[in-house]
């Protein structure tokens, strides 16, 4: 795959160039969004000689969305099958950047279009990707036991193990297979607890105390049971309780998709954690 970019020649004369045509958005400016909770980022592709090359390089990954046979490369970018002698095609780079940049920073794709009549066009987008809040230094007038909010994501490939899951103490299992449904529970051995929340708690509970007034009498729960497929899993509001630290998670997107490796199944979204509530 890797090359792509420099094996298509000098392009026909007399046939019209593909167009790459950024929708809702100048693709002279640099675009912004948040990690994990990035919005809608369409690109629409038309080919009069019909696509045949769609290559997408984004640092390491490259692929051609034209000829690959990975439903996850083709979700990523919003398929479902190969757009190869298409015509036209619009591309959604929204699960792409929620799935794939997870460190704040600017970021670079390249898009390739060839057509039949071996014409090229290219195309680069920039994002700047922010976390939610800025880390800042305290000042005297603020209070030191606020709530600081970090990203996280969990993801398991198959029956491989839980990427993410060791700060929380958890654990999941897949219930229904057909529905991707999960269940998270206390890792084995791990001191955790769970108690499910309401949504508006995640934007309500600013401080330690507010944490504590609020979990204060509700009754812990084994498990906590997610649909993941489609996003479905988004919005949903729990606290982790491990050992003497409490994690406030909010999912903010929520995938599951084939692989050749198994079923991949990601849960991104945001926790606060203050340490200890008294």
């Amino acid at each position: 795959m890797l090359g792509l970019f420099a094996i298509f020649g000098v392009a026909a004369a007399d046939s019209k160039k593909p167009e790459i045509t950024a929708q809702g958005f100048s693709a002279e400016l640099p675009q912004k969004g948040l990690i994990g909770a990035y919005p809608r980022l369409r690109v629409r592709i038309e080919a009069v000689d019909r696509i045949e090359k769609l290559v997408i390089k984004e640092r390491s990954y490259e692929v051609d969305l034209a000829s690959t046979r990975d439903k996850y490369n083709l979700y990523l970018f919003g398929l479902e099958n190969p757009p190869r002698s298409y015509r036209d095609v619009t591309l959604n780079l929204q699960n792409y950047i929620n799935e794939k940049i997870e460190t704040e920073g600017e970021y670079e794709f390249e898009i390739l279009v060839a057509d039949g009549n071996d014409n090229v066009v290219e195309k680069k987008l920039f994002l700047h990707v922010h976390i939610e809040v800025p880390e800042k230094e305290p000042t005297i007038a603020e209070d030191t036991r606020l709530l600081q909010a970090e990203h996280f994501t969990l993801q398991r490939i198959g029956t491989g193990p839980i990427e993410g899951a060791q700060l929380f103490g958890i654990d999941w299992k897949n219930i229904d297979n057909a529905n991707v449904q999960i269940r998270i529970s206390r890792l084995e051995g791990s001191d955790s607890h769970l108690v499910v929340l309401d949504e508006s708690d995640f934007d309500n509970l600013q401080t330690i105390e507010q944490l504590t007034q609020r979990v204060t009498g509700l009754e812990k729960t084994e498990a906590v049971v997610l649909a993941t497929g489609s996003n479905r899993a988004a919005g949903e509001v729990f606290l982790v309780i491990n050992g003497d630290k409490h994690y406030l998670l909010k999912i903010t997107s929520s995938s599951a998709y084939p692989s050749d490796r198994g079923t991949i199944v990601t849960v991104k979204g945001y926790f606060k954690t203050g340490g200890t509530v008294e």
